[in-house]
């Protein structure tokens, strides 16, 4: 086994999967799993206890990749809607350490599992749960979710996962924000003309129909990821690492300050061709969308905050753009924290030429934070890490979600009245394309 130069202490724990059959468990969460064995960062005393509807062996769940997680998983076959084989799990499971339930299954699937493992005694102690997006479809359903979830576990108990989060960018815009007296000092609405959120992706919904067409591009990436990602921009920033405990409360601090989104500055897209890929010549759903938002807090008034996602476009990125204002056209005043790909900080900045020619250009000024590091954890290593050492600060609170659903349902709502034209676009468009002039 590997070494890691940072060699983690994790308690024992046991991580039960629902669903470990399923696409996120054999794409995304056990090649994470087999990375942190193969780098020796799984705790020295670790389970793994995979959960199925059939019965099924472990070489038939495992592949080449992750079959080094052998040794450590067990597979249990149950119903989850009976509450007698819940008894089959806490089989596997012992007093002296902390179990994690870590659910990759639909939505609809987790409030019945969740009542019945509080039935079957199994949130009791030191048990963690770790949720995947959607939480919810709209305020109310959200509400809902929050409540049924709190009736069987703390919040306390609760990690809401959004990967976006767990990327290193992601984490380094605070210290970056925050330690950096450079930008400290203008990090507010007296230097700062406007900031873009932007997650743009050059495939369409691959053959994802299923989950596409009564999700959106709104619901699907703008509530979550693009609304924490903003969060954590307008927040006040941390000074150190050791302040990282206070990121939850501290986004959620800015998205109270958010204003519920005005639907006349929301825009929606759908890529030619997307009717027919989902045979459904009615749909509505959109593959583009872009808010405007507006903050009450005094740092930020006047400072438009626009979160832009789209399918089928010409580039992949997900990057936010700060731009600075400038006291004439020929300055340079963009700022980028790019979250992906090559997580890092470009800025423009004006330079001569040179020569003997009093010519000017424009350089871009880069830091790739791989570069140097080597190897970055992937946002599933990092979830699953911070998540057994019980570190919630990558993680979204009930609150959070609820906030950032309060600020675009009125968008929602002007959306399915149909009161906002969905405009059609061509695969392979830039952003700009897509977007009014005057966004």
């Amino acid at each position: 086994m590997e070494k890691s130069a940072e060699q983690l202490t994790l308690a024992p724990t046991t991580l039960v999967i629902f669903g470990i059959t399923g696409d996120l468990s054999r794409r995304y969460i056990l090649p994470a799993l087999a990375d942190l064995h193969k780098n020796g960062q799984l705790p020295a005393d670790f389970k793994l206890v995979g959960i199925s509807r059939r019965e099924i062996n472990v070489s038939e769940v495992l592949t080449a990749a992750t079959k080094v997680l052998k040794p450590y998983l067990d597979m249990v076959q149950m119903d989850v809607a009976e509450i007698a084989d819940y008894q089959k799990i806490k089989h596997k499971l012992t007093n002296s350490r902390q179990t994690i339930f870590y659910f990759a299954v639909p939505p609809a699937a987790l409030p019945p599992i969740l009542d019945l493992l509080a039935e079957a005694g199994l949130n009791k102690g030191n048990t963690k749960l770790l949720l995947e997006k959607p939480f919810g479809r709209d305020l109310k359903s959200a509400e809902e979710l929050v409540a049924h979830t709190k009736k069987c576990f703390s919040e306390d108990q609760i990690y809401r996962i959004d990967h976006y989060m767990a990327k290193e960018m992601s984490q380094n815009i605070a210290v970056f924000l925050g330690s950096n007296a450079l930008f400290r000092s203008v990090w507010s609405n007296q230097a700062i003309d406007s900031i873009d959120v932007m997650a743009i992706e050059k495939i369409g919904i691959e053959g994802r129909v299923d989950f596409y067409e009564p999700v959106g591009a709104l619901r699907d990436l703008i509530q979550g990821h693009l609304m924490n990602l903003a969060a954590l921009t307008l927040m006040r920033p941390c000074s150190s690492l050791f302040e990282f405990e206070e990121l939850p409360q501290r986004r959620l601090e800015a998205l109270r300050a958010l204003e519920t989104a005005d639907p006349k500055l929301s825009v929606r897209g759908q890529y030619a061709g997307y009717l027919k890929e989902v045979n459904n010549p009615a749909s509505q759903t959109e593959t583009f969308a872009c808010v405007e938002l507006k903050s009450t807090d005094p740092r930020w008034h006047g400072v438009p905050i626009r979160l832009t996602t789209g399918k089928n476009l010409k580039s992949k990125f997900t990057e936010i753009r700060v731009r600075f204002k400038k006291a004439d056209e020929s300055q340079a005043n963009l700022l980028v924290l790019r979250i992906q790909p090559e997580e890092g900080v470009e800025i423009d900045l004006w330079a001569k030429n040179p020569g003997f020619d009093s010519e000017l250009r424009r350089l871009p000024l880069k830091f790739n934070y791989a570069e140097g590091v080597g190897r970055l954890p992937n946002a599933y290593e990092q979830v699953l890490v911070d998540a057994m050492r019980s570190r919630s600060s990558l993680f979204t609170s009930s609150a959070e979600v609820l906030e950032s659903w309060r600020i675009l349902q009125p968008v929602l709502e002007s959306w399915q009245a149909g009161k906002v034209g969905l405009k059609t676009y061509e695969p392979g468009s830039a952003v700009e394309e897509v977007l009014p002039r005057n966004v």
